[in-house]
């Protein structure tokens, strides 16, 4: 794909009760549409969720957090306007990234699903999951390392999984890679180090101004050699205040800030 790049990458950044949320402005030149990419990491309490509109106007979301966080981020998305979804990534089965899709399904229209393809994770959510974004394989796409989904000048690069797998779904989870001109984002699921890992030893380039950190900012994940080749500006963790899993740990924090990153929560 021939990109054409933007002169710089400009982000204004909005923080609400609802959601982190910045908008990258490209040259004008770069998009037909608004020219602007506008990402929204919303706030679903202990879990992920990541909606994004292209300059072209296609919806994107990446996770739907817990069961109880698909009403917080239906009422988000209400608020926006937003009444389809083109394109869903589930990026691993955990609850507290597939849990909210029962909510958003039944209120949306959702025109297609991508996930990583593993079926051997036991949970009666997962088996209604399953048969959620299974029943209908045309609307269906499995993401693993190397796949591309191109829309206008906006390019997700699928870094993660890789095969075979590690036999760990945080470490299995999708990771991807968002560009658009001189802009670009990694979206780092749950990974830890070992996907951290995995991943620098493709020799991928993983170079981002955003980062959304990897497993709600747990102190297994963000090791310095992964920040050393992200070098993030920005870093939003995703995440309940005073959960019980003691996340964000203060030693991915200090490995985040020691970057000279701006660290924000949702």
């Amino acid at each position: 794909m021939h990109k054409r790049r933007a002169h710089a990458w400009t982000a204004r950044l909005l923080i609400t009760v609802l959601a982190f949320t910045f908008i990258i402005t490209g040259h004008p030149s770069l998009a037909a549409g608004s020219g602007k990419l506008e990402v929204h990491f919303i706030d679903v309490g202990q879990g992920d969720c990541t909606f994004i509109r292209v300059p072209g106007g296609e919806n994107i979301l990446v996770d739907t957090g817990s069961p109880g966080g698909g009403a917080r981020a239906l009422k988000y998305l209400n608020s926006l306007g937003i009444a389809t979804i083109d394109h869903m990534i589930l990026t691993h089965p955990h609850d507290d990234h597939i849990g909210g899709i029962f909510k958003l399904d039944s209120a949306l229209n959702v025109k297609k699903f991508y996930d990583i393809g593993f079926s051997n994770f036991q949970s009666s959510l997962y088996a209604d999951y399953l048969k959620l974004v299974r029943s209908d394989l045309s609307k269906y796409s499995i993401l693993q390392r190397g796949t591309e989904l191109i829309f206008g000048d906006v390019a997700i690069r699928v870094l993660n999984p890789i095969l075979p797998p590690s036999g760990n779904l945080n470490d299995d989870s999708a990771v991807l890679r968002i560009t658009y001109g001189e802009f670009s984002m990694l979206l780092a699921a749950d990974i830890g180090m070992l996907g951290e890992e995995r991943i620098l030893n493709t020799g991928d380039d993983l170079k981002s101004q955003v980062l959304k950190a990897g497993h709600h900012g747990d102190n297994n994940a963000s090791s310095p050699d992964f920040l050393g080749l992200v070098r993030p500006e920005l870093v939003i963790i995703s995440l309940a205040e005073n959960n019980k899993y003691g996340q964000p740990g203060e030693a991915a924090l200090n490995r985040l800030k020691s970057y000279g990153a701006h660290v924000y929560r949702t």
